[in-house]
């Protein structure tokens, strides 16, 4: 009786433990909610994914959190977000300060434009020597990016004997100015310049999506938090899956998106003018086409003196990108 009881008691204690781990594995995997941050049009294949179902396809649990102009970093940083869309140019000096973020997925291409008065006679990148252009703040991904641009045509754009000065005022103000004649030009991200292009008459001067040197760059990326990657791939898998059938959604059905995204009240504008706006990106989202983009912007910020001389840009690189089991390279 007394062996009886003992081999009892042993199985009880295992079958115990066994319970055990299998809870544990649910809590840690299964039940885990993926906080997916909310931002901008140029973003929309979350919301897509959101209309279509196909976080819910996936399994992902989730949970949606709005993020405002200019929250998302410190919304990374502290957990209060998992994952979202942003441009990856606005990535790189956080990154090397340590933001605790890693890059699994590029978005699209395209979204950044200069703008300039019809009548003004600037015709080329090249004619903005000596001029002022409007951007948002210093460290606004449009003048980053505008900042790289004109760099790589030889401008100085920065310090004592810059060939262009920077004006910094908010996005909203930024089309009076140049309307005024207090700026030369404005740099924006669309859907702003594009509402501004069509209300004012504005003409592009410099477009990320059609230049030549840009227009096969990915510009927007899906940061998520390394702690999430690596306590639950899984459910990070289910995010960016989800997210790549909604990409592919917004490419084929862009008219569809816009109308999707205005009924659920995810963003603001006239469908018509957003529809327009999605079909000058391309949303060929991709694991292996972050790798290029990022290690270009952080050479560039380097080589503009943005990000330090002493960070190690390979090691950053090598650090950042990061391929999760079970996502595809492309849907395309």
């Amino acid at each position: 009786m007394k062996k009886v009881f003992c081999v009892l008691a042993l199985m009880a204690v295992l079958l115990s433990v066994s319970a055990c781990k299998k809870k544990n594995a649910v809590v840690s995997e299964d039940d885990y909610v993926f906080k997916i941050g909310f931002t901008f049009l140029c973003h929309s294949p979350l919301y897509a994914a959101l209309e279509k179902g196909f976080y819910e396809e996936e399994g992902l649990r989730y949970e949606i959190v709005q993020v405002g102009d200019g929250e998302a970093m410190n919304l990374l940083a502290n957990g209060s977000v998992d994952g979202l869309i942003t441009l990856m140019i606005g990535l790189i000096q956080p990154l090397a300060n340590g933001l605790p973020v890693q890059i699994p997925l590029a978005m699209h291409t395209g979204c950044i434009k200069a703008l300039v008065r019809e009548d003004s006679g600037l015709m080329t990148a090249d004619d903005l020597r000596g001029k002022k252009i409007g951007g948002g703040s210093p460290s606004a991904p449009a003048v980053l990016f505008a900042k790289r641009y004109l760099a790589g045509k030889g401008f100085k754009v920065d310090g004592e004997n810059a060939d262009v000065e920077f004006i910094y005022q908010s996005a909203a103000e930024l089309p009076v100015l140049l309307e005024q004649g207090v700026v030369d030009a404005i740099i924006l991200t669309d859907p702003a310049a594009q509402i501004a292009q069509d209300a004012r008459g504005f003409r592009v001067i410099i477009n990320n999506g059609t230049d030549d040197d840009y227009k096969d760059e990915f510009c927007c990326v899906v940061p998520v938090r390394t702690e999430t990657i690596r306590e639950h791939p899984e459910s990070t898998a289910k995010f960016l899956r989800a997210i790549q059938k909604a990409a592919k959604f917004v490419q084929e059905n862009p008219d569809e998106t816009a109308r999707l995204l205005a009924d659920g009240k995810h963003v603001a504008g006239d469908p018509l003018v957003n529809a327009q706006v999605l079909k000058t990106f391309s949303y060929r989202a991709s694991v292996s086409q972050v790798l290029p983009a990022l290690e270009r912007n952080a050479k560039d910020m380097q080589a503009l003196g943005i990000l330090r001389p002493d960070v190690d840009v390979d090691k950053l690189v090598k650090d950042v990108y990061v391929v999760v089991p079970g996502v595809p390279d492309s849907l395309f």
